[in-house]
């Protein structure tokens, strides 16, 4: 019976190298999430013993790197070399559901045929990972103006490293600075004594995290006492407030209505109506603009004539 015999040629799996039949082995780089196993066959691909082909077929045996046994040996039959004299064999089919990301793996190739098998050298090291990928949330919140404690959820794969900074002086992040996986970061906003809204923003596992921050908001109203004639008319009232300040108003008597500037942001009017007044006595009455009370007084209305007296009789004494 013939016997197989060895070449020593260096051979790839896509990023993973082996030794091919060769009584040495043949140092190489570690390869990450391999594909496809290239090797040049045996000596005896071609040769047959009496009408026999010495080399029937190929097996790739798969080891844990340390392991003196395979634990997966896979069939690759007899592949026809391509024009550079090397075998290539698609294995993305044969990687699934047994690839540990982050285990250590080796392997051989073994020639095998009626006389026997003849295997290679171990191959260098390989492994499978997994794509890292990160979301956060949330990624656009707000911050009252006294600001506070908050925090930013990350969701991430097992073993995908990720890690969070503040790209503004008035954030702080109190922990959660680094991590692995799923994660938290907590964060604190210092408060804001400014009379406009602010933005800034962190860095969370690769993902920019806005923060909006509310103004410490102040108001003032001009004027907040105005005096009307009896017959009403239109009037209004200004409204001084930071940039990102809200504010509404609202009347709190039935003989005035705000016509425009219900609500506001930042500086604004107000504009509001003052119904005749039909009786003598003057009125006052309240609007609440920008939570300031501006009270208006209106002018009595004309005076009615008297009830005419009644039952005159002219009689002699």
């Amino acid at each position: 019976m013939a016997r197989l015999r060895a070449a020593a040629r260096v051979v790839t799996f896509f990023a993973l190298t082996f030794v091919a039949f060769s009584a040495t082995p043949v140092l190489a780089q570690p390869a990450l999430n391999p594909t496809r196993a290239e090797f040049s066959p045996s000596a005896d691909h071609n040769n047959v013993f009496n009408g026999t082909p010495v080399v029937s077929g190929y097996t790739l045996d798969l080891f844990l790197q340390g392991a003196s046994a395979p634990f997966q040996s896979i069939p690759l039959g007899k592949p026809a070399p391509d024009p550079d004299g090397t075998i290539r064999v698609d294995l993305t089919s044969q990687f699934v559901g047994w690839p540990v990301p982050g285990t250590v793996y080796v392997a051989d190739v073994a020639a095998v045929g009626p006389g026997g098998t003849a295997a290679s050298a171990l191959s260098n090291t390989f492994a499978f990972g997994t794509a890292c990928t990160f979301s956060v949330s949330p990624t656009a919140p707000t911050a009252t103006a006294s600001g506070g404690p908050a925090s930013v959820t990350v969701t991430a794969g097992t073993g995908c490293a990720w890690i969070a900074t503040t790209n503004a002086t008035w954030m702080t992040i109190s922990s959660g600075g680094s991590g692995s996986g799923n994660g938290t970061v907590n964060y604190t906003v210092a408060a804001n004594t400014g009379s406009s809204s602010r933005t800034g923003t962190m860095t969370v596992a690769g993902q920019t995290v806005t923060v909006t921050q509310t103004a410490t908001c102040t108001f003032s109203v001009s004027p907040t006492d105005s005096n009307m004639t009896s017959a009403g008319g239109a009037a209004s009232v200004s409204v001084t407030a930071g940039t990102a300040c809200g504010w509404t108003a609202t009347s709190n008597v039935t003989w005035m209505t705000v016509t425009s500037g219900t609500s506001g942001t930042g500086n604004g009017t107000v504009s509001y109506a003052v119904d005749p007044n039909p009786s003598p006595p003057a009125r006052t009455g309240t609007l609440t603009v920008a939570g300031q009370t501006v009270s208006v007084t209106q002018a009595k209305g004309a005076s009615s004539p008297p009830s005419a007296p009644k039952n005159v009789h002219v009689k002699k004494s």
